[in-house]
């Protein structure tokens, strides 16, 4: 039996003492489970009479209750989880890689090469019963010619995995717009706290210190899924090289 799951990614570039940062996040649930994320979403925005975009950059303390309301709709799902992952854009490492071995490496080929590695550790150990649909926000990693390159890498490991008749596992579908995506905006709230939370610094913000500080307590309480799986899993990039994979 094959089921489908659903990963919905935003990206950020994020900065602390030690650098520049590139973090991406995605909460991860099947077709079902987003449904149910999405009513209970539409439910918050209704008892709170939301109109505007529920995203990290717009935290206030005129929302507040709202935003922690917003983000307990991840926490109170059964399934749902949220993966992190950084790359180090400062490091010595990022600045070496060398995609292909070239001499002067593009943009898009380090990126891709993040992005795969991202969604690799997200997605899990391999496995032919499973399948994804990737649905980034509006951004970078939603180019066309950065997804075909993704995706090749993808199918590439799976078709050597499960052999050269293995249909695609990974579709990447076409970027959702935040502003009319609720769950795309959840993401890019959770990533925004647990970026804080996990990398620093301490927001100056009042509001997002205290949803920091929330975020940080519901993860305390609830740190597995109903099936056992971690709630929250963090990553961070290494050149592919030194990369482990659990197949």
């Amino acid at each position: 039996m094959i089921t489908e799951y659903e990963l919905y990614s935003d990206e950020r570039e994020h900065k602390n003492a030690g650098g520049k940062h590139l973090v991406l996040g995605g909460v991860v649930c099947t077709d079902k489970g987003c449904e149910r994320i999405c009513d209970a979403l539409s439910k918050v925005r209704a008892d709170f009479s939301l109109s505007h975009e529920m995203r990290w950059a717009k935290v206030s303390n005129a929302y507040l209750d709202a935003y922690k309301v917003w983000m307990d709709v991840f926490f109170n799902d059964p399934y749902a989880r949220f993966s992190l992952h950084n790359t180090n854009l400062s490091g010595p490492k990022w600045k070496a890689f060398r995609p292909n071995q070239r001499s002067r490496p593009s943009r898009d080929d380090k990126l891709s090469s993040a992005f795969y590695q991202f969604l690799l550790v997200t997605f899990g150990p391999l496995r032919d019963t499973k399948r994804w649909w990737v649905y980034p926000d509006a951004g970078f990693f939603s180019r066309d010619d950065v997804l075909q390159r993704v995706e090749f890498l993808f199918n590439r490991t799976y078709k050597k995995a499960f052999g050269p008749k293995t249909s695609r596992i990974i579709r990447f579908a076409r970027s959702r717009d935040s502003k009319s995506q609720d769950i795309i905006q959840l993401a890019d709230l959770l990533l925004g706290a647990s970026a804080c939370n996990t990398l620093g610094p301490i927001p100056s913000s009042e509001a997002k210190r205290s949803l920091v500080e929330h975020w940080q307590q519901r993860l305390e309480k609830i740190p597995k899924t109903t099936k056992g799986i971690d709630r929250f899993s963090q990553y961070l990039w290494v050149p592919p090289d030194e990369f482990s994979y659990r197949r």
